[in-house]
């Protein structure tokens, strides 16, 4: 397993979509870096070891729609 992934690849290790490993990063649970193709990559390890922490779906409490 390489050391640094893509964003994409990333998602494919967890089965989640990219936009949510970006969300990840966003809210500072993924640190990141650029490679020599200046593309996103974060650390496959750190990706694996938060995955089980997340849970799926929508959070409780938070209304899904403002009318």
């Amino acid at each position: 397993m390489k050391e640094w992934v893509t964003v994409a690849e990333a998602a494919v290790l967890t089965g989640r979509s990219p936009r949510t490993i970006y969300e990840w990063i966003e809210d500072d649970r993924l640190a990141v870096r650029y490679d020599s193709e200046n593309r996103m990559v974060v650390l496959s390890k750190a990706v694996i070891r938060i995955e089980p922490t997340i849970r799926r779906g929508r959070p409780r409490g938070k209304p899904t729609r403002r009318f």
